[in-house]
């Protein structure tokens, strides 16, 4: 039987082809939206899914508590290793992860700014990232022995075998050779850790002194437990805290110290805690994206149903000759359904096509790595797809149609004024409610995104390249920083000389590169402490980055103790101090601070992104003195001096090549590496720019369904007044009287949908806009400006069928009829 019904079905689809045509472009561009939009929201929902047993992997988090109650921090002191080890090693599998950037090369190579990271041997049991050849190092005794990934090894050795060779690492004052042991498969892309070079976390000992592995307030990479053994997140926060109170000597300070627990598969998704190591995205964006999924494919299912709806006059006799001849409604309605099923399998299958033809724009769109694997979870995602379009577009349909009664129909036929034009006229109200809520987040997000871009940060962005100081062979952080500026000293010098360069300085950051410290200290007397960030810098950064000088001056040369102990706040930090006057005054610590003393205050600038507000901060040149009297101190990349060049080049890529040579001369085979800050400015609100350009497609998506929507509608209500446009002609109509006839109906159609949409995208923007510390107001020109294009949108198409009918010989349309 329904072999037949496909047989009929395809045959009635070929012969009403403009019907079919629409009906299946609009299913299946609203498909390939919702397939990549489905997998997008799939493929983050499944981070660290993969890990065996992953519901007992847990990232460790240092908990602290001060004025803003507690907060929990991803970066963690190298003193815990040590203590899981001799009191839970029954019950907790344990890992450092620690990245690096080294000099890495082969003897006599080139070298590279290469990521490394150090780990415990339980990393490679705990995860599910597999060794493909080799082995790992599992004891100290093996610190000489690296894993590569599959990546790392093709950079350094090719289609060479990797294992048993050797690569140099510069961590000390010497290139130190290590010998490739095994080979891991590159970390998916669905993973929240990421690595290209591993070794053994004993290699700490020659990174960094005792006295920085054993402190408690010194923070340097994640931790990550694997619980067994009846261990809990509860029973293991517990030990800690009761291990931190033995150990301090002050209660307080214990009392608002500990250690917390979050589950593997929650980092990805949860952006309360602040970002480590590990990618985070915000949640509200899956759901933001899987609604606009369902909101387009609801859209082409709707678009499907009232199409098939108005087409119902065509099929009325059809259905009236089928129930005289026995058929049973069962029967009908198993009809067309089978004609829903033939074009939901066409639309699945091109829309798939066309969404596979899309990824690699969609890919670049939103800085991802997806792909059409057909996991188990995407084949689901089709098959649900699939039965939403034959059910929801198809059913109701078929059981209107079944439901003619056929002495009726074939006495007086159908038009389409029969009981169901006002769930058409509905149906297609809420098409454009869909699509004018789209188009005015599109036009909000457009516009906080252009305030983002031109909103005046404090200090300069434009035509600054940043140069990356390769690594420093150092003992300790401060051996390293102090290097790392010394290293880059004679670059700086010898950039003065080019005309291009209106200025240099070096600073250990700027914007958005997670290489401000944050750090902390406590007051005497005080019960909570203060936290602000820190960046070590050179006499020329103020004037460099244009930072306004409120009080007070700059550092300067002539002033030998600046670069001892001098520093210069910014007026949050002025704030949190509650100091009245700065110029002259210290720092007072519980751990008594080196000399330090206050030499000039700037005006906040924003040194992270536009999403945060300005916190307090600190730049100093030495931070030696400072560091003494830190109650805590977390780093999220390598104190490293980069240096920052201001260019008035035309052509900057001709500028770049010249000191690329300067810098070869200077430092051989070290690897020059830049960027534009601008770039890293840029790279702070892809996430955001990306939805913003994915709203303003779906929206074009939704509108152009929405319009081939109203144009069937619009056609189909033409044609059954051909008679009437006829009359009104002969008795001198004229074609903008007629157009207007017509486009009364629809405009007020198309006003219902936009004055839907107003307080439903009005609520989704203004969550969205909570994430940004500078937002941009949502005005009353938004909505106006969403209300006549859907009103020049709905206008246009019913202007065009309205004419066309009109322009017809009217003696033609009466003798039609």
């Amino acid at each position: 039987m329904w072999i037949n019904y496909l047989k009929v079905g395809f045959r009635n689809l070929l012969k009403h082809k403009s019907y079919t045509l629409i009906n299946l472009i609009g299913l299946t561009v609203g498909v390939a939206v919702t397939i990549l939009l489905f997998f997008y929201v799939q493929f983050h929902l499944s981070f660290d899914s993969f890990h065996p047993e992953s519901e007992s992997l847990y990232r460790i988090l240092r908990v602290q508590n001060g004025d803003q109650g507690e907060v929990r921090f991803p970066s963690l002191p190298l003193a815990l290793q040590p203590v899981i080890e001799e009191n839970m090693a029954d019950q907790v599998d344990y890992t450092n992860f620690v990245p690096n950037n080294f000099l890495v090369k082969r003897a006599n190579g080139d070298g590279f700014n290469q990521s490394v990271t150090m780990v415990s041997s339980d990393f490679f049991e705990m995860f599910g990232y597999k060794i493909l050849k080799g082995v790992y190092p599992k004891t100290a005794d093996e610190r000489g022995g690296i894993v590569l990934s599959e990546l790392a090894a093709a950079r350094f050795f090719g289609d060479e075998d990797p294992v048993g060779k050797e690569l140099q690492v510069r961590i000390t004052d010497e290139l130190l050779n290590y010998s490739v042991v095994g080979i891991i498969e590159n970390a998916p892309a669905n993973s929240s850790l990421s690595y290209e070079i591993l070794m053994h976390d004993s290699n700490l000992e020659i990174q960094f002194p005792e006295n920085m592995r054993t402190h408690w307030y010194m923070s340097f990479g994640d931790g990550y437990a694997k619980f067994k053994n009846g261990m809990t997140p509860e029973t293991f926060e517990k030990q800690t805290k009761d291990f931190i109170a033995r150990t301090f000597q002050d209660q307080q300070e214990a009392a608002n110290y500990g250690f917390g627990t979050q589950s593997m598969t929650d980092i990805h998704l949860n952006p309360e805690i602040p970002t480590g190591i590990a990618a985070v995205v915000n949640p509200r964006i899956l759901w933001i994206l899987a609604g606009i999924a369902g909101l387009i494919i609801l859209i082409a299912c709707i678009n499907f149903t009232t199409m098939a709806i108005g087409n119902s006059a065509s099929r009325a006799k059809e259905v009236g000759v089928r129930k005289s001849m026995g058929a049973g409604a069962g029967q009908l309605f198993g009809q067309f359904m089978a004609e829903s099923v033939i074009l939901t399998v066409l639309s699945l299958g091109l829309g798939l096509l066309l969404a596979g033809l899309l990824l690699p724009v969609f890919n670049s769109l939103m800085q991802t790595q997806l792909s059409l694997n057909f996991s188990l979870d995407q084949v689901m995602i089709l098959l649900v797809i699939g039965l939403v379009i034959a059910f929801l577009a198809g059913a109701y349909p078929s059981l209107f149609l079944a439901s003619f009664r056929p002495v009726q129909v074939l006495k007086s036929g159908l038009s389409l004024k029969f009981g169901k034009q006002n769930l058409r006229m509905s149906m297609l109200a809420f098409q454009f409610f869909i699509s004018m809520m789209l188009i005015t987040c599109t036009l909000v997000m457009v516009r906080q995104m252009k305030t983002v871009e031109n909103y005046d940060l404090g200090a300069a962005k434009d035509d600054i390249i940043q140069v990356m100081v390769p690594p420093p062979a150092a003992q300790g952080l401060l051996d390293q920083i102090d290097k790392s500026f010394s290293y880059a000293q004679p670059f700086k010098n010898e950039l003065r000389k080019f005309p291009e360069v209106s200025n240099v300085a070096m600073a250990t950051a700027m914007y958005g590169d997670n290489a401000w410290f944050s750090v902390g200290f406590r007051e005497p007397g005080k019960d909570s402490g203060i936290d602000f960030h820190l960046n070590i810098v050179d006499e020329d950064y103020v004037d460099f980055f244009e930072l306004e000088v409120l009080e007070g001056r700059n550092f300067s040369l002539a002033t030998p103790s600046d670069q001892s102990n001098a520093f210069i706040l910014n007026e949050s930090m002025k704030k949190a101090l509650a100091w009245d006057e700065v110029f002259g005054k210290s720092l007072q610590s519980e751990r008594p601070f080196g000399e330090n003393r206050a030499v000039g205050v700037v005006k906040d600038f924003h040194y992270e992104s536009l999403f945060q507000p300005v916190e307090p901060a600190i730049l100093v040149m030495k931070p030696e003195n400072f560091f003494q009297g830190m109650r805590n101190l977390t780093m999220e990349d390598q104190m490293i001096a980069k240096v920052y060049i201001k260019v008035k080049a035309e052509d900057k890529q001709a500028f770049i090549s010249k000191i690329e040579k300067v810098w070869k001369d200077l430092y051989g085979s070290d690897p020059f590496s830049y960027s534009f800050v601008e770039d890293q400015i840029a790279a702070e609100y892809v996430q955001a720019n990306s939805l913003s350009s994915l709203v303003t497609l779906a929206s074009i998506v939704a509108l152009i369904i929405a319009g081939m929507g109203l144009f069937a509608m619009a056609s189909l209500a033409i044609s059954s007044r051909l008679k009437e446009i006829g009359i009104r002609r002969v008795m001198g109509a004229t074609t903008t009287e007629i157009s207007l006839l017509f486009n009364k109906q629809f405009i007020r159609i198309t006003l219902i949908g936009v004055a839907i949409s107003i307080p439903a995208s009005y609520y989704l923007m203004s969550l969205w806009l909570e994430d940004f510390a500078v937002k941009t107001s949502i005005g009353v020109g938004v909505f106006l400006l969403s209300l006549l294009v859907g009103v020049l949108f709905s206008v246009a198409i019913v202007s065009f069928e309205t004419v066309k009918s009109a322009w017809v010989n009217p003696t033609k349309l009466l003798r039609s009829e």
